[in-house]
């Protein structure tokens, strides 16, 4: 079998995949545009979902065509534990509040906050897009596919890290390119350990939902924790409660994973075989 094909792909490659991504979104969101005026659409959340969705299942395609040899290797939907499921939901919400502070450091402009207002529009399409098949195909692609790549070729940290700025990049702004990336790096090392997309869908679905019921519930007057609360004090309670939460989930997630690292450590060895 071709090496080249089993470790695809490599980190250059990686950069072809997100370049043919931004081209397709660029391209197809033209093209619904112009449908959208033709037509007299007004509504553009339908058009939203089909570009972006069509755009990233152009580029899990043009991966899989890449890496055919491996297909049957890939998309790991390992069982975990059911216990595991409620740990990752806390840590997940515990996370959304500790980065607030972080991804805030970075004063938004108007125009931004009016592009994240619309994608808490409320319909069923932005929340599908935003909640559901966003993350479901955004793991299949950076856990699924370029990371399960990155880790044939590389150490783990370095597989990781650029499989998270990657991710991180992939947002296409600096407001969500720090929180991206911190969780890309999260989400790289449960994928690591576990070997199974199911608990990254899990935690991505969680956090864009969260998120979008927020904005949903509060609107675009809401773009930070912070103004929820009309006291600082009771702001800074609510981090430091969420901080302790996040780090004590954060604890016992690494504790529960590295039980099963020798069992992780065979099931590779067997993969690489096979």
């Amino acid at each position: 079998m071709n090496r080249n094909n089993i470790s695809y792909p490599s980190l250059p490659q990686a950069w072809v995949i997100f370049a043919i991504f931004m081209a397709a979104s660029i391209g197809i969101g033209l093209l619904m545009g112009v449908f959208n005026e033709i037509a007299g659409i007004q509504n553009l959340s339908i058009g939203n979902f089909v570009a972006y969705n069509f755009s990233i299942l152009f580029v899990i395609w043009f991966a899989l065509r890449n890496r055919r040899p491996q297909v049957d290797r890939m998309f790991h939907f390992t069982p975990i534990s059911t216990a595991l499921y409620p740990l990752l939901v806390i840590l997940t919400l515990s996370l959304a509040v500790f980065l607030d502070p972080i991804t805030n450091l970075l004063p938004m402009p108007e125009f931004m906050q009016k592009v994240f207002a619309m994608l808490a529009t409320q319909d069923i399409w932005t929340f599908m897009m935003v909640g559901i098949t966003g993350p479901i195909l955004e793991e299949v692609l950076f856990r699924g596919i370029i990371l399960d790549g990155f880790l044939t070729r590389y150490k783990p940290g370095k597989a990781i890290f650029w499989s998270a700025f990657l991710f991180g990049l992939f947002h296409m702004n600096p407001w969500q390119f720090i929180p991206g990336f911190l969780i890309g790096l999260l989400l790289g090392y449960i994928y690591l350990k576990t070997r199974s997309l199911l608990p990254v869908i899990l935690i991505h679905i969680v956090n864009n939902s969260f998120s979008y019921l927020i904005m949903y519930y509060y609107g675009d007057d809401v773009m930070s924790f912070r103004d929820l609360f009309t006291e600082s004090g009771d702001y800074n309670t609510f981090l430091a409660v969420s901080t302790v939460i996040f780090v004590a989930s954060l604890f016992l997630l690494y504790k529960i994973l590295n039980k099963n690292t020798e069992l992780w450590t065979y099931n590779s060895k067997i993969d690489s075989l096979s």
